[in-house]
């Protein structure tokens, strides 16, 4: 949907500081708490999170002298990273200590990552899971387990950080669902993954910081993909990925040779 006319000049007219954010109700669908604004202290980004509304754009930020001095300042500013306190639970052993853990790490193609020590796996005795630590730079915020068994939950997450879990490095990005889908894409890739279908402003905040961005979600996610696509390109170029196969049920060669095609 076309921003209308008068919603730059709205966001605009936002009391919102230098590097700020601002969640309201959409004016234009009017359903609430979907619309999103982001200062970035040169300009605005928008959008609304509704999957019927997706109105979204960009637009300057009126540089007053008291505006442009908070946002000088803001700049200067060491930023420190806002993550809850997490503790690593005592029932978290090293993944060695279950063959069953080893064996689904290897299954779906995250040994590559654990081995090149990319990503930071442990084994939860008390819930049988693998575990992801979810880090921000080195720092443990979170973590994500993956039942063993059919008699829980497929996925588990552990803390309340609304971080996405992340692996790999270089500015660009492949936005998928699940942490074992991250591990095996990163030795090309940073692979990001959302934990969900859903798009938090944590994940914007992540994902943006990219040159380019492919989001790549399983094929029963295809709308929802479509629609984080719209939102991110407000921020970043973003293309979508059309999986016929789930990432991590490929072999790594015809994985590597996928991804190539789009980032080459």
């Amino acid at each position: 949907m076309k921003s209308p006319s008068w919603l730059s000049s709205h966001v605009q007219s936002l009391e919102i500081a230098p590097f700020g954010r601002y969640r309201s109700d959409c004016p234009v669908c009017n359903k609430r708490n979907t619309f999103s604004v982001t200062d970035d202290g040169v300009q605005r980004f928008w959008f609304c999170f509704h999957a019927d509304c997706n109105v979204r754009g960009r637009t300057s930020v009126s540089l007053s002298r008291e505006y442009a001095s908070q946002a000088f300042e803001k700049r200067s500013t060491p930023i420190m990273s806002a993550t809850t306190n997490f503790e690593i639970p005592d029932t978290f052993v090293s993944l060695s200590r279950s063959l069953e853990a080893m064996q689904y790490v290897r299954k779906v193609n995250c040994h590559y990552a654990y081995l090149a020590g990319e990503v930071d796996l442990r084994y939860d005795f008390k819930r049988d899971r693998v575990v992801f630590l979810v880090k921000d730079g080195s720092k443990v915020i979170d973590a994500v387990g993956r039942s063993l068994t059919d008699r829980a939950s497929k996925w588990y997450r552990y803390g309340r950080s609304n971080y996405p879990f992340t692996c790999g490095g270089g500015d660009v990005c492949f936005v998928v669902e699940d942490c074992a889908s991250a591990c095996c894409v990163s030795n090309l890739v940073r692979g990001v993954a959302l934990l969900g279908t859903n798009l938090l402003e944590k994940h914007i905040e992540v994902i943006t910081k990219h040159k380019k961005v492919f989001v790549a979600l399983d094929k029963d996610a295809t709308d929802k993909a479509i629609q984080m696509v719209r939102i991110l390109n407000g921020y970043v170029p973003t293309r979508l990925v059309i999986l016929a196969t789930d990432l991590k049920n490929l072999e790594r060669k015809t994985r590597d040779e996928f991804i190539r095609k789009y980032i080459t």
